[in-house]
């Protein structure tokens, strides 16, 4: 049994190891992760009992902003390129933590993900 602030576990991945994708390859995992964060981020938003808090509004608009850029860029052909997608939604790493129970807590679960995903293809 978790309690309120403890994100769930997630199950392992049996995904391929980044390192042996492509740069157009690991491109599409970022940004499939980092869709997820905001289909997640817009069903609170969407919530009716969302507070529009000064917090919540930058928390929102913050991934908001990153995963717009972060679709603005064009696919990758390099190292440096993937870099540049995973620089571009960091701030939402930043601004995600485990602390806050209810709809936060699958925010962070796919933040999670995309932390990990970022971590592992560049």
């Amino acid at each position: 049994m978790r309690d309120a602030d403890t994100p769930p576990q997630e199950p392992t991945d049996d995904r391929p190891h980044p390192a042996t994708l492509t740069p157009q390859q690991r491109s599409d995992l970022i940004r499939t992760a980092a869709a997820e964060v905001r289909e997640r981020v817009q069903e609170w938003r969407d919530n009716p009992n969302w507070r529009n808090t000064p917090t919540n509004s930058h928390r929102y608009e913050t991934t908001i902003g990153a995963i717009d850029a972060l679709g603005q860029l064009p696919a990758p052909d390099t190292e440096e390129a993937v870099a540049s997608l995973a620089d571009a939604v960091r701030p939402v790493i930043v601004e995600w933590r485990p602390s806050r129970p209810g709809p936060e807590q699958s925010i962070y679960a796919a933040v999670e993900r995309l932390r990990r995903t970022i971590d592992a293809s560049t």
